[in-house]
């Protein structure tokens, strides 16, 4: 018995719930519920009671827990053998009585499988099952209940399967190599070549085949014409999409369509809408961020560089702003006081029209002189100006000295305090 290669995850209860209950043309007969804790055992009353557990731990994002076990091609079991098995597994994998899941047969061709559907919230507490390691917890549990329960001991893909000599397949790049060395894991690739050549061996038809890829965690994209004209796989695992060409000429449709007996009449309408859920898919799919309750989200280190940048260039934006309005504010104070000076000085009454234009500029002209500003502020508080008519200088009395005339020398301790002001003559 196998697993699937990677237990999955996820958000939602009525994406899988439905899924594991639609019948299939594959299918010897309709997909049922056959065991599990769960009261009812159609797809409403399941999505109901699951996402009643979830509601219990709104913080969680991925609620779900999925995986199928799967009889080697040829053997079956009956219904109560498959519970027992599935039980047993589920309560070694470390679920509770109390969390709720079912159990959903298949039957096909290339063997019978079930799918396990189960709530990582238990109804008691709301504790969350958090299964570290379960994908290597699993492949051992299910080799040890296969002896247990008198099963054919089976073997899935893993890093150490090496292809059949007849395979041909693209060889890793150094990079890949290197990582495969570094991590301690097969890349998408590898396990993309070991799990197709796995799973080519065990079934011969198209359905069985997507459905068991699916199963994996593989999304198979048909490239596939609105003729009919179908031109093979694309497939998508870990967000990386692969063409046959990248994986090996054993992928390629030419040898796929004859090793899974490709009719058109029956499997074209499945690639048709493989291909448009894909397409539908591409296009409303968001990123998902999960934050963890209690932890603070943190930005990327790029996310938080651009953020510095930002606020470092509003800042800038802003001084330089403020820079230019007092810059504007003291050029238009003294344009002001320069108007205001030009007003208060008065031309000769004879000086008119372009006279009075010519002087204007003069002063403007003057005033741009930085010690001419000193010394019109002088002229001002003495209330003077430099065209200011007098009908004489005897007007003017006295004239201070920079130096006063002393009748006897300053002794060493004397210090001159005031000037004098002499007679003019």
């Amino acid at each position: 018995m196998k697993g699937m290669q990677k237990i999955k995850r996820g958000k939602s209860f009525a994406g899988v719930v439905l899924y594991a209950l639609k019948p299939a043309l594959h299918h010897k007969r309709n997909p049922v519920v056959i065991g599990g804790n769960m009261l009812g055992d159609l797809a409403a009353e399941l999505i109901t009671e699951f996402n009643a557990s979830a509601s219990l731990r709104a913080d969680v994002a991925k609620p779900v827990w999925h995986n199928s076990l799967r009889l080697p091609q040829g053997e079956s079991l009956s219904n109560e053998q498959w519970v027992s098995f599935a039980d047993d597994y589920m309560n070694q994998m470390g679920f509770s009585e109390t969390h709720l899941r079912c159990y959903v047969i298949h039957d096909d061709e290339a063997g019978q499988h079930i799918h396990i559907i189960a709530s990582r919230v238990d109804l008691i507490g709301g504790k969350l099952y958090l299964g570290r390691n379960e994908n290597l917890a699993s492949t051992r549990i299910i080799q040890e209940l296969e002896l247990t329960h008198e099963l054919t001991k089976t073997k899935g893909p893993s890093p150490s399967h090496s292809p059949s000599p007849t395979r041909r397949r693209k060889k890793l790049s150094r990079g890949e190599q290197q990582k495969e060395k570094r991590e301690g894991q097969p890349t998408p690739k590898t396990f993309l070549q070991n799990t197709i050549d796995t799973l080519l061996s065990t079934h011969n038809d198209i359905p069985s085949f997507v459905e068991a890829l699916c199963e994996h965690g593989i999304t198979p994209v048909p490239n596939i014409a609105t003729s009919g004209r179908m031109n093979g796989f694309s497939f998508e695992y870990s967000g990386i999409a692969f063409k046959a060409s990248q994986l090996g000429k054993s992928y390629s449709w030419a040898n796929l369509q004859d090793k899974l007996h490709y009719e058109p009449e029956r499997d074209n309408p499945m690639f048709f809408a493989l291909k448009a859920s894909t397409m539908e898919g591409s296009e409303t799919s968001e990123p998902e961020t999960q934050v963890t309750l209690g932890e603070p989200a943190l930005s990327s280190p790029a996310v938080l560089e651009v953020e510095v940048e930002a606020i470092a260039h509003s800042r800038v934006h802003e001084q330089r702003a403020k820079a230019t309005e007092a810059t504007e504010a003291t050029e238009a104070t003294e344009a002001t006081e320069a108007r205001a000076f030009l007003n208060n000085t008065r031309l000769p009454n004879k000086q008119t029209g372009s006279a009075n234009y010519f002087m204007t500029r003069i002063l403007e002209w003057l005033l741009s002189i930085p010690y001419l500003t000193a010394f019109t502020d002088m002229l001002k508080k003495t209330g003077k100006t430099l065209l200011h008519r007098k009908s004489s200088f005897s007007t003017i009395h006295t004239v201070l000295l920079a130096e006063p005339e002393l009748s006897e020398p300053l002794g060493s301790g004397e210090i001159l305090t005031e000037r004098t002001a002499v007679p003019f003559r």
